[in-house]
């Protein structure tokens, strides 16, 4: 397998690389041999990041979803930029790196398979044309935030079974993203919702937020207050001390761990904001609540 890189990883970033046994039982399992991951991540505002391959022995799918970045093969070389994949095939030696002055922000996976090559081509990639333009791009990032969240799993082969499936299941949704003949469905809000679920270990701003609706901030606070009566950025807040509630009722973890479980950095300002929201500190919400359960 072609190693990922291996540069600091940014704040929200993450990268998962499967052990070899693994990567060799999906190889040979029934429902995961035509294509499988090897490794996958997420790259977050990746300046500084740049790699050279002269041997690449795997398949590699960027998708990019800010910023733009470069890219080179002996065969093609160009921009990658906001709702675009670049697909560079095994066997192909390349180099790409994040552009300076607005660096991308990219998932990627490493994969192969015995299907791999023949959907290459389905999907219209050539060695001439690596880079497929979406025009729903914003409908595949929840499918990829699903694979990306399977990183707080042990690995296993039911693990890396359920990976290969959405790898498939994203493969197959570009060729309807790719199809400029369907308008885009607009403002989504169980979409959003679903999104901000699968990211609620991440620290995310409004601009990521609009960045998924494909609208400007304004324009996505408007219509987000007025599909939910507040902003966006209190309804995910919300979101996030509902789901803390959850862990103080059925767990034994830290108040300082549970707020960097999901995202807060400063335990404090997490008491303050569970306090603001639920009326009472986490603590005095957790010892109330165990004290209800007990005979």
């Amino acid at each position: 397998m072609s190693q990922p890189s291996s540069w600091p990883l940014p704040p929200g970033s993450s990268r998962v690389v499967f052990p070899l046994s693994l990567s060799e039982q999906l190889a040979e399992h029934p429902l995961t041999r035509h294509l499988y991951p090897l490794a996958y991540g997420h790259y977050v505002d990746a300046a500084g990041h740049q790699v050279q391959r002269e041997h690449h022995t795997d398949y590699l799918l960027i998708f990019c979803h800010r910023g733009r970045g470069q890219f080179h093969t002996p065969h093609a070389s160009g921009v990658l930029q906001a709702g675009q994949l670049l697909l560079l095939p095994a066997n192909t030696a390349h180099q790409y790196s994040a552009q300076t002055d607005d660096p991308w922000s990219i998932y990627w996976v490493h994969f192969d398979g015995i299907a791999a090559t023949r959907c290459l081509q389905l999907l219209g990639f050539t060695a001439q044309q690596p880079v497929l333009t979406l025009a729903r791009w914003r409908q595949l990032i929840p499918p990829v935030t699903e694979l990306l969240n399977l990183q707080h799993q042990r690995y296993s082969v039911s693990a890396g079974v359920l990976a290969a499936t959405l790898l498939q299941r994203i493969i197959a949704e570009v060729p309807r993203l790719s199809d400029t003949a369907q308008a885009p469905t607009g403002f989504d809000l169980a979409a959003l919702d679903r999104y901000m679920q699968d990211n609620s270990h991440s620290n995310l701003a409004l601009q990521d937020f609009a960045a998924v609706a494909g609208l400007s901030r304004y324009h996505f606070s408007k219509k987000f207050k007025a599909a939910t009566g507040i902003s966006p950025m209190r309804y995910f807040n919300q979101l996030k001390v509902r789901l803390a509630c959850q862990l103080l009722d059925t767990s034994t973890e830290s108040v300082r761990y549970i707020a960097q479980q999901l995202g807060f950095d400063d335990p404090y300002y997490f008491s303050r904001l569970f306090k603001k929201t639920m009326g009472v500190s986490p603590q005095f919400y957790r010892d109330s609540h165990h004290r209800q359960q007990e005979p």
